[in-house]
């Protein structure tokens, strides 16, 4: 992983076997990150490298290994004594309302006033029509992954964040967004958000960010939000609908761990997902022609 690259490799250096890496070199690398203001990144590695160290552990003492000539010899977890930065871990509040939603995709359409490029602009918008995909997800997708005659994205396991396949219907807008990008399509690059320069890899996530505070420099008058702020913004105002807490849970594919969700429930709810995202559509557009429309009723 780069935070990792970027972070440990210069206090510990790559030669290093596991066995011998001490809490006090864990903490001399989180230390540092701290001090400079990364409390929040600073918890990110620390779970990196926990996991690391905890799957060396578990490798070592599985039965199954007995006699293996792969071992790392590690005798203990050196991150498990340092505390996480709890402080640095707020949970987020903000979301934009309606109106600014409206300004937002407005603006992402015209892209009038700011530098932004084609592709952020239409990730912005593909992550809102579809109920707050997570970005990555949607820009790591390729084109194989849609079916046009279905209304379909499949977000792969390889590309989900919980290794879970998450079917997805495609609202007629969010078609449109799709057909847009793939008039523009590199024929060479997979992906429905392609690299600008490498033909076999997808738009790089920090672009997102990087677009996203240019669109902030040139509205000082608009909200202040982040990339995450869009997935929030979703999930409440669809709530606003009616549109009932487990369904937006399954759209936003959050992983579910009741017993009967985790063992047996195997159905896709993509007729629920179809008609829940078809009203949240109807009420962007309506919201975006400046017809606000108050919406009654339960999508579940």
């Amino acid at each position: 992983m780069a935070a990792l690259a970027k972070e440990v490799l210069p206090l510990i250096p790559p030669a290093t076997k596991a066995k011998d890496v001490t809490t006090d070199d864990i903490k001399l690398v989180l230390g540092g990150m701290i001090r400079r203001g990364s409390a929040t990144q600073s918890n990110r590695v620390r779970s990196y490298l926990m996991a690391a160290f905890n799957y060396g552990l578990k490798h070592d003492n599985d039965p199954a290994h007995i006699g293996s000539n792969v071992l790392f010899g590690i005798q203990y977890n050196p991150v498990t004594p340092i505390p996480k930065q709890t402080a640095a871990e707020r949970v987020g509040e903000n979301y934009l309302t309606f109106e600014e939603v409206r300004a937002l995709m407005a603006d992402m359409e015209s892209r009038e006033g700011f530098r932004m490029g084609f592709h952020i602009a239409k990730l912005i918008q593909l992550c809102i029509y579809t109920g707050g995909q997570r970005p990555y997800e949607l820009a790591s997708s390729r084109w194989d992954a849609i079916n046009w005659n279905e209304k379909t994205l499949e977000i792969i396991a390889d590309v989900s964040k919980n290794k879970r396949p998450h079917l997805l219907p495609l609202t007629d807008t969010a078609l449109t967004t799709l057909e847009q990008l793939h008039q523009q399509r590199d024929p060479l690059n997979p992906f429905i958000f392609p690299h600008r320069f490498k033909k076999n890899e997808h738009i790089r996530m920090d672009s997102l960010t990087q677009g996203i505070n240019r669109y902030r420099d040139a509205k000082p008058d608009f909200k202040v939000f982040v990339a995450r702020d869009l997935r929030r913004t979703c999930k409440t105002l669809m709530g606003a609908l009616g549109i009932s807490k487990d369904l937006r849970d399954r759209l936003q594919n959050h992983a579910l761990n009741d017993v009967s969700s985790k063992h047996y429930d195997r159905y896709s709810y993509l007729p629920e997902k179809r008609r829940a995202l078809e009203a949240w559509e109807a009420k962007l557009n309506e919201v975006q022609q400046g017809n606000v429309v108050s919406w009654k009723g339960n999508y579940a």
